[in-house]
């Protein structure tokens, strides 16, 4: 009975993370991020890859970027073209900026 309470709670759980890593990589499509971001590959913004390795353990810095209320650390000569996507993304819910942050950062 043990066994399978713990198989039951291991794949909800389990459901529960694929959900929400999920939910970010919505949230970064759905608002248009991958117009100028890509996975591995530097376009008109920085890829994901070079944003996760600059915001490495920083994600509340992430989050305050993404909010409009942290410089920008990872390609400073572009941060006037992300000025107006920041107003969208500061508007998002802490929710939503989580699973956002979460998606970037999964981009090791």
């Amino acid at each position: 009975m043990r066994k399978v309470l713990f198989a039951a709670l291991s794949g909800v759980i389990l459901t529960a993370s694929a959900s929400f890593a999920g939910n970010g990589q919505a949230v970064f499509q759905k608002n248009g991020c991958t117009a100028c971001h890509q996975a591995a590959v530097d376009t008109v913004g920085p890829s994901l890859k070079k944003i996760a390795a600059a915001y490495a353990g920083k994600e509340d810095e992430l989050i305050a970027f993404l909010k409009g209320k942290h410089k920008a650390i990872v390609d400073p000569a572009k941060f006037a073209m992300m000025k107006s996507q920041l107003m969208k993304t500061s508007k998002l819910s802490d929710a939503d900026l989580k699973a956002l942050a979460d998606y970037i950062l999964s981009h090791k």
